[in-house]
């Protein structure tokens, strides 16, 4: 039973393809990776980390970077207080706004 030559043209074929096309797509993919890469945000995120290992290795919040949103037409009532420090912190959200720490939902 002898193989003719277009049958094994297309299993040439088909072994290259699946062969190369994986490397292909891969390679594709690193070079997407790569250009969708942002790299001054990658180096804020390693400027803080290394703050953190010089710190006592605790994560501080920035106060400049975070803007207080009042609430609109909601009522003020609507709080609940941090059971850590305090702070006084909208019904529902999970962590304290001051010091972070997870807030319990009565």
């Amino acid at each position: 039973m002898a193989i003719s030559q277009l049958e094994l043209a297309f299993r040439v074929g088909a072994g290259l393809f699946v062969i190369v096309a994986p490397t292909l797509l891969f390679l594709a993919l690193w070079r997407g990776l790569e250009s969708m890469r942002d790299d001054e945000l990658i180096e804020r995120a390693r400027q803080r980390a290394d703050g953190v290992e010089q710190s006592n290795g605790e994560w501080t919040v920035d106060r400049s970077a975070v803007s207080l949103v009042p609430n609109s037409g909601s009522n003020h009532a609507e709080t609940v207080a941090c059971p850590n420090c305090g702070t006084e912190n909208r019904t529902g959200v999970t962590y304290c706004q001051d010091c972070l720490d997870k807030i319990v939902d009565p």
